[in-house]
């Protein structure tokens, strides 16, 4: 499977940045190098730190199968029942995970406030609904 990812976080003055940072790094096996930091103002100045990080083929392949073994079977049925909501026009495959779990070593889902993750499929995998076909067979499996 070939695809890249990118990931983005908005995380609010209140939130332990380093921790999420450490955990995104622990938990995804993604280098902290790649992880982009910055600061901006919410719009009632509030502080807010974006966090940033794109992924290359071997480590957005291995970020995939690694949510997909530490969701719980719960979670995953959860997605499946509405998984053609997580593909956009382009099928690009979007999940959002609960900051606080990540924090906490889990991974679980999450709407609201979440690290949002976008998988992207290079164009000759894309063919044919291939990508979204084997992202549902990865979710599936036992």
């Amino acid at each position: 499977m070939i695809l890249s990812t990118s990931i983005h976080v908005v995380a609010h003055a209140t939130e332990d940045i380093p921790k999420l940072s450490c955990m995104m790094n622990a938990l995804f096996s993604i280098p902290m190098e790649k992880f982009v930091i910055s600061q901006t103002r919410g719009h009632w100045g509030n502080e807010i730190t974006l966090i940033k990080a794109d992924c290359d083929p071997k480590e957005s392949y291995a970020l995939l199968k690694t949510i997909i073994l530490k969701m719980n079977q719960g979670e995953k049925n959860n997605l499946l029942h509405t998984i053609s909501t997580s593909f956009d026009e382009k099928d690009n495959f979007y999940i959002r995970l609960n900051k606080q779990s990540i924090c906490r070593g889990i991974i679980s889902l999450s709407e609201h406030d979440s690290i949002r993750i976008k998988f992207k499929p290079t164009k000759e995998f894309d063919k044919n609904n291939k990508f979204r076909e084997r992202v549902i067979d990865l979710f599936t499996k036992k």
